[in-house]
């Protein structure tokens, strides 16, 4: 099988990703084909002439190209992946949960890709009809040139959202309902080493007791704004705390104009989202990398390895896998979440010691580039495709 389906033009970072990958993929002797969502009429056609019976794959982020897209799909006939019996390989980059409404209808040579353990025993249990490809964490990309000097002590990419935009999804059906809600997340700001799904999980036993895994699975999907409230809630409060404690972070993304409660907001310096490879030139100009997992208890941030491949220290809090590739002082700082008022006490030291930052980088730097690039989880993933077809 010689012949690799992606896609470009949804996301940009998942384009990204996939441009990335695929550079290895021609590397080890493939063909690759991007089709642009942005003109689906011109990429269905060239799609067509480039299949091959028995010879291509799809390989996709986030259901792109498993929507029932016009160029790919036809109601009452399917899916051209279908059609010639092409295999469909979807690394989905977040929670099973998030995606319970695209897990329906789905081509029947479908392989699910997980990027964090947890959520691949979740997928596992809960959806028993599709086959689970396996775990294959996000990873990072090298810029070809290092930058020439830091201007930026601390960094952190990734967009806010303030807290106050999830109420209506809190209150969204009555006071008995938001009660409930609002157990879960008090539970999870409590105790946030548990998964979202442990505690809702257990929150929902408690107050129905144990129910079938299809309604439960419908459940949570109702219930991922818990997720993204927790998520923003810790990145908001890391960023804040480091904020109020005097120190000058510079962040990247959308919302952060709306960060709640900032004590020094001369100390906050706001840059505009803008795209995977201008943030990569950013990380590569900043000392300090922050980083708070989006509730991956068993993954990996992609910001994580990103960071450390441009010579930024990452300090970050953890995740069973990340703390088993690497060890503190290689590449990452580690903190938890319980303690992060520690935060200011971890980055000074770093700041204060420009040769730790440069031995702390360059330790990291060389697990990362031999396990953690996009190449290298191409690699993977092609194997798994030549072993199937074996």
């Amino acid at each position: 099988m010689k012949r690799i389906v992606m896609f470009e033009g949804g996301v940009e970072t998942l384009a990204y990703f996939a441009h990335r990958m695929a550079e290895q993929f021609e590397r080890m002797g493939y063909l690759v084909f991007f089709y642009d969502l942005q003109d689906e009429e011109r990429s269905a056609k060239k799609l067509r002439k480039f299949i091959r019976p028995r010879e291509t794959v799809l390989v996709t982020f986030n259901f792109q190209g498993l929507e029932k897209e016009a160029g790919v799909y036809r109601a009452g006939i399917g899916y051209i992946w279908d059609d010639y019996g092409i295999p469909c390989y979807n690394i989905a980059a977040d929670h099973p949960y998030f995606y319970d409404d695209r897990l329906r209808e789905l081509p029947q040579d479908y392989h699910h890709i997980s990027i964090d353990r947890r959520q691949q025993a979740y997928f596992k249990e809960f959806y028993p009809e599709y086959r689970e490809a396996g775990f294959l964490p996000l990873a990072g990309t090298e810029l070809a040139a290092a930058a020439s000097g830091k201007r930026y002590d601390v960094i952190l990419t990734g967009n806010y959202t303030k807290l106050s935009f999830f109420e209506p999804y809190i209150n969204w059906i009555n006071d008995e309902y938001a009660a409930f809600y609002r157990g879960i997340i008090d539970d999870l700001l409590a105790h946030p080493a548990q998964t979202v799904e442990e505690a809702a999980l257990a929150h929902c036993e408690r107050e129905m007791g144990k129910e079938p895994n299809d309604e439960l699975r419908i459940a949570l999907h109702k219930m991922i704004f818990i997720d993204l409230y927790v998520r923003n809630y810790w990145r908001g409060l890391a960023v804040r705390t480091l904020v109020n404690a005097g120190i000058t972070v510079h962040v990247v993304g959308k919302g952060w104009e709306e960060l709640e409660d900032v004590t020094n907001p001369e100390n906050l310096i706001v840059h505009p989202q803008t795209d995977s490879l201008t943030c990569l030139r950013m990380l590569s100009e900043s000392k300090v990398s922050l980083n708070v997992m989006p509730w991956f208890k068993d993954g990996a941030h992609d910001r994580v390895f990103n960071s450390i491949l441009n010579g930024a220290v990452c300090v970050t809090d953890t995740s069973k896998y990340l703390c088993e590739e690497l060890s503190e002082g290689e590449g990452v700082c580690y903190f938890t979440l319980e303690e992060i008022g520690r935060l200011p006490e971890i980055v000074r030291e770093l700041l204060a010691d420009e040769a730790r930052l440069r031995e702390t980088v360059e330790r990291g730097k060389k697990k990362v580039r031999e396990k953690h690039t996009w190449a290298k989880r191409a690699e993977t993933l092609a194997e798994w495709i030549e072993g199937k077809e074996k």
